[in-house]
């Protein structure tokens, strides 16, 4: 099925948010965030807004629609963009109001929030942050068609891109479809997690 790709705005923040709520449980990184309350809608969303919001509001979130749903989203960061574009804070203390009150979920996201950055493979290198998908859009071109949007910025920009994955298939999908290649792996709260990178620039893939 086709797709089209475009760059999200923030009033597609609704649409955004619920679908990467559905898909936090397929992400290891944000499943051990979430714990036992991975199973709860509105905790899953509320993770959600604040992951998404921020690259929603300084223009780094691609979205993929089918039928002119959305069927999916990538988050991405090139090193040297401000995610503070009008001098606001991304988030502010309001944002982790809900969490604050919940054992557990709470020390879980200060570690995760407080925790060294994982390394990038290059000073300039673009950083894909998230990738997701519905279930019912897989094996369609939803994620090819977003990749491929970062792809031509690395390509016109001359930079690299990379993504950290704690998904064995996400990044044997990165290495095998895309042409990147694994440069680092770490374990963090018992995660094995796994970096990737592409050439410089990437090859342009049609």
């Amino acid at each position: 099925m086709l797709t089209a790709e475009r760059t999200l705005t923030r009033a597609d923040l609704r649409p955004a948010t619920a679908l990467l709520a559905r898909a936090l449980e397929e992400i290891p990184l944000y499943r051990w965030v979430l714990g036992e309350h991975i199973t709860d809608p509105t905790l899953c969303e509320w993770l959600a807004e604040i992951l998404v919001r921020p690259y929603l509001d300084s223009g780094y979130v691609i979205g993929s629609h089918q039928n002119e749903h959305l069927a999916g989203i990538l988050i991405w960061h090139p090193h040297d963009v401000d995610l503070s574009p009008e001098g606001e804070p991304p988030l502010v203390p309001a944002d982790f109001v809900r969490a604050a009150t919940i054992p557990g979920l709470r020390e879980r996201l200060i570690r995760f929030l407080t925790s060294p950055q994982l390394p990038s493979p290059a000073p300039d290198a673009v950083d894909v942050r998230i990738a997701a998908v519905l279930p019912e859009a897989r094996g369609a071109d939803a994620l090819t068609g977003m990749m491929r949007e970062v792809e031509r910025f690395c390509v016109s920009a001359v930079r690299p891109y990379y993504a950290w994955t704690g998904s064995e298939r996400l990044r044997d999908w990165f290495v095998h479809e895309w042409g990147a290649a694994p440069f680092a792996t770490e374990r963090r709260d018992g995660l094995d997690l796994y970096g990737v990178v592409s050439e410089r620039p990437p090859r342009l893939r049609v």
